[in-house]
């Protein structure tokens, strides 16, 4: 009798076992289907999360990562710029004459220590209307620097038998110290005190320049000789 009791109390135990963890793990089941109800709502709002992010961050990154192309005119200018060239006609100064070619001629006739100094007196004649072939002629006569000139010229650089001081080797005659010095004073004198006054010729100049009625017809001689050069 004891031994059926037991037996019914130990299947009763078991029974009442097995239908407490029959709840339990029912139980169990639906905190872990709820627990993964949780992380799927969790999921999705992560997921939306993330996509409202991803919106977002496009919206406010796109202006600032994308570039706009500016497109640029240059403008350029040309400008024309007017070369001279050699060929440019100069100007006729004297007896139809250029600088260039009164200097040539002038210098046909001028020998010794006024060898090549014609532009000194080409240059004087465009700078002042001065005949250069008047001014060329009285040196000649005065001078001799048709062929060799005299020591007053070659010792003292007067080319005009000018007076005055520093004296020349102690006499009468100017001293200068360059030839350019000594022909740039000589043209002034003639030019001012003689041609610009009308006496521009040397029949006119004669009474006032020299004594001797003969000099005129020497510097015309002269004269002659530099025009048919």
């Amino acid at each position: 009798m004891k031994l059926i009791n037991l037996q019914y109390i130990i299947l009763f135990t078991g029974l009442i076992l097995s239908v407490t963890s029959f709840f339990m793990i029912g139980d169990f089941m639906n905190k872990i289907n709820h627990r993964n109800k949780e992380i799927i709502v969790l999921n999705q709002d992560n997921k939306k999360s993330v996509s409202e992010f991803q919106t977002t961050n496009i919206t406010t990154t796109v202006p600032l990562t994308t570039t706009t192309k500016q497109t640029t005119t240059k403008k350029v200018i040309i400008t024309t710029k007017t070369i001279p060239t050699t060929n440019k006609l100069e100007e006729i100064i004297f007896d139809g004459l250029t600088e260039s070619e009164l200097t040539t001629k002038l210098n046909k006739n001028l020998n010794n220590i006024l060898d090549n100094t014609g532009f000194y007196f080409s240059a004087y004649t465009k700078k002042t209307g001065l005949d250069p072939y008047l001014a060329v002629a009285i040196i000649l006569q005065e001078t001799g620097c048709k062929w060799k000139c005299s020591s007053i010229t070659t010792d003292c650089n007067n080319v005009g038998g000018i007076k005055g001081t520093p004296s020349c080797n102690g006499g009468p005659y100017k001293r200068y110290e360059t030839i350019e010095e000594g022909i740039n004073s000589y043209l002034d004198i003639i030019n001012n005190n003689y041609y610009r006054k009308g006496l521009n010729t040397p029949e006119l100049m004669n009474p006032k320049y020299a004594s001797s009625n003969e000099w005129s017809i020497a510097v015309n001689k002269y004269i002659n000789t530099i025009r048919e050069s």
